[in-house]
């Protein structure tokens, strides 16, 4: 609706000033333009959903999967984490080389080919496999989805749906995951590998030829330059940026995999804080991304303080209080959502290529997610108090570096 009535006053506006024919032929082609600019962004978000809410998918029922062990649940959890720690930059700089067009519909095809494997398989260690190409596909199509985002004259406003997207198809796969368990331990899988399926058919319609090509500026010596700066110039250029990212999404996976142990709460409570946390998330990529924000000079200390500061109530709140863990959850969420798009929103402005820039944006946040939870876990062996506290540390770090980073910058 909003397109046709767009499309019909470019077409009256430019017929007034410059002939009748070229109003109109203008006014076609710009609402052309803008109706395959949609439906490439539906398509975008509709794979986001699905390839994330495949990568949860086995969460709920990990521990029949594994048949108990724990040795195989964390091998089959972290395969997915694995393939596209390892996938996403290189899948980043790819896509500035051929386009976005290849990288997002072959991550769309192992996403689905993955999810068909799991189904069909009943070995753990084939199933963890199986993990592996998913995590893979996923590194090719978020790195090369967006870039395209990034790309956009609206980037900020389309980012806030995708993070939304992918919060919501974390919290819908957990959801109908363990629902339908008694029906399939693979009901899930199988859902979202139908959705996957649907998005990839989606996309033969709408990413087509050059769509997402590299740079959209028109200026091919700054698209050159981009392309062929250094990984280590690009890191260094946004290092506290870069830190910021891998230390915040960390502490979510933190909080995520240690709260249920400490509070010793049950396994249904685990998931709703969890659902609660992506709803934060959710509502607040999606307003965050329709406000003009401070920049990230502001943002991202005020977001590290306030998560800093909740992960240290952790330790004051009762165990049992599963509402003040929810409201606690749900600020975690609202903040990081909202540091997430300054953070995106910054990059969208670096002078580089942006599957490269977004291509180690999630490499850092895998291996925030990776490894923060690994090694707070070790530090809870002895004392869940210290993990936290060095949580909520490394957070005030990020506020300290943000703070010191954005002195004589211009957002």
């Amino acid at each position: 609706m909003g397109d046709e009535n767009t499309c019909a006053k470019t077409g009256g506006n430019i017929s007034e000033n410059s002939g009748e024919n070229s109003g109109e032929n203008t006014g076609a082609n710009t609402c052309g333009n803008t109706r395959r600019k949609t439906a490439v962004v539906v398509t975008i978000l509709a794979g986001a959903f699905a390839v994330m809410a495949m990568s949860n998918a086995v969460v709920p029922v990990l521990n029949l999967l594994a048949k108990d062990s724990p040795q195989i649940q964390g091998i089959i959890y972290s395969a997915y984490f694995l393939g596209a720690f390892l996938t996403v930059l290189p899948a980043g700089m790819i896509s500035d080389r051929v386009g976005r067009t290849l990288p997002i519909r072959a991550g769309l095809i192992l996403t689905v080919v993955a999810g068909i494997a799991m189904i069909l398989l009943a070995n753990p260690y084939l199933i963890a496999a199986a993990r592996f190409a998913e995590g893979i596909g996923a590194g090719l199509f978020v790195a090369s989805a967006l870039a395209w985002i990034n790309e956009q004259e609206e980037h900020k406003k389309i980012s806030g749906y995708y993070f939304a997207c992918i919060n919501l198809g974390f919290l819908s796969s957990l959801i109908l995951t363990g629902y339908f368990s008694g029906y399939s331990l693979m009901t899930g899988v199988l859902i979202f590998t139908v959705l996957a399926a649907a998005s990839l058919i989606l996309s033969m319609g709408t990413i087509r030829g050059n769509t997402g090509n590299a740079g959209n500026t028109g200026n091919d010596a700054a698209e050159e330059k981009a392309d062929q700066s250094p990984l280590s110039e690009i890191i260094l250029g946004s290092l506290a940026l870069f830190f910021s990212v891998a230390v915040l999404s960390g502490t979510t996976g933190v909080v995520i995999s240690l709260y249920p142990g400490f509070s010793g709460i049950s396994a249904l409570a685990a998931g709703i804080l969890i659902g609660l946390m992506d709803i934060g998330t959710i509502t607040s990529s999606l307003y965050a991304s329709r406000r003009a924000g401070r920049g990230v000079r502001f943002e991202i200390p005020a977001g590290a303080l306030i998560i800093a500061a909740l992960v240290l109530v952790i330790l004051l709140i009762p165990a049992g209080n599963l509402i003040a863990a929810g409201l606690l959850f749900i600020g975690i969420g609202a903040a990081y959502g909202t540091v997430t798009i300054a953070q995106v929103d910054y990059l969208s402005k670096t002078k580089y290529g942006q599957g490269a820039v977004l291509g180690i944006y999630n490499l850092f946040g895998y291996a925030g997610m990776a490894f923060m939870p690994f090694a707070s876990g070790i530090l809870a062996e002895s004392s869940y108090p210290s993990a936290f506290i060095a949580t909520a540390l490394l957070c005030l770090t990020v506020c300290a570096t943000a703070v010191l980073a954005a002195k004589g910058r211009k957002d």
